[in-house]
């Protein structure tokens, strides 16, 4: 995305910097004061999926929200393919750069298991995860030999970026994207897709998260947690079954979970003074 183009109506957008580490260019945003606090999208999405969650936490936390690589307004990374491993070690790195040492990470989605390697692998100490709608398994079956290659397959072909993106001009194609969550979203927030979804680069980058994506290790990473985790899940997802939830809590040592009724993959954005009300009664309760 372009910071020119774009930039100048982005959420919160006074908050923002950009800073490199590891020769990837970081769009970062910082508000709030108290202990550190990160905010990992997911794939596709930006800084943007938490404007209205940021302010809330920012009363408690010091609230930093990234773009991750290739996505919104950051590069792709300096070297290697955005493997789990390669990207959570990137974040992990950007911290100690930016001196973060968050009590608290929350990651929507692929943002989660990002959040989750980083403890496991990467040397990240928070006291607690919060888990929204966490994307954590492979598609059961042949999707999860087939959407990883077709995501690749696309990642490859250079025109397909470019044509999806020139298609998502089409404001009714983004409604439906979205609507496929079992998200609904106003009309602002639609907009912040539209822009990031016209974007040929963003788009490269999200196909190229999804083309590298391993998850296989991810259930023995999660049992191994010895923090708590909180899971906090839409019951209308339409991305991510709301029962691959169970599976995390039977494996979760210290495991909580709160549902939202008719709320879909992007329950934070629906419901964002709920969620963050949710996220900060978890922050005060003893572990």
């Amino acid at each position: 995305m372009d910071w020119l183009k774009h930039g100048a109506s982005w959420p919160h957008r006074e908050h923002s910097k950009f800073v490199v580490c590891d020769q990837t260019r970081w769009h970062m945003q910082k508000m709030g004061d108290g202990p550190d606090l990160l905010l990992l999208h997911g794939s596709g999405a930006t800084t943007h999926s938490y404007a209205g969650l940021m302010p809330l936490l920012a009363k408690d936390f010091t609230v930093t929200a990234i773009d991750l690589p290739g996505h919104g307004f950051s590069s792709p990374l300096g070297s290697g393919q955005p493997t789990l491993k390669r990207v959570g070690e990137a974040v992990a790195a950007l911290m100690q750069q930016e001196a973060m040492q968050p009590e608290l990470i929350v990651g929507h989605s692929a943002g989660a298991a990002i959040a989750v390697q980083m403890v496991a692998k990467c040397g990240v100490t928070p006291k607690k995860l919060v888990s929204i709608n966490g994307a954590f398994y492979p598609f059961p079956g042949l999707a999860g030999s087939v959407f990883p290659m077709a995501a690749k397959l696309l990642f490859l072909n250079p025109f397909v970026p470019k044509l999806f993106s020139f298609s998502a001009d089409y404001f009714g194609r983004v409604e439906s994207l979205i609507d496929a969550t079992g998200s609904k979203l106003s009309s602002e927030g639609l907009s912040f897709y539209q822009k990031a979804m016209s974007s040929s680069d963003h788009v490269e980058g999200a196909l190229a998260l999804m083309a590298h994506w391993d998850l296989e290790p991810m259930a023995s990473y999660i049992a191994a947690l010895d923090i708590p985790m909180l899971q906090i899940i839409g019951l209308a997802d339409g991305t991510i079954s709301p029962s691959a939830a169970r599976d995390t809590q039977r494996l979760l040592k210290h495991g909580s979970r709160k549902d939202f009724e008719g709320k879909g993959h992007l329950v934070h954005e629906e419901l964002p003074e709920d969620v963050a009300e949710t996220i900060l009664e978890f922050s005060l309760a003893n572990s």
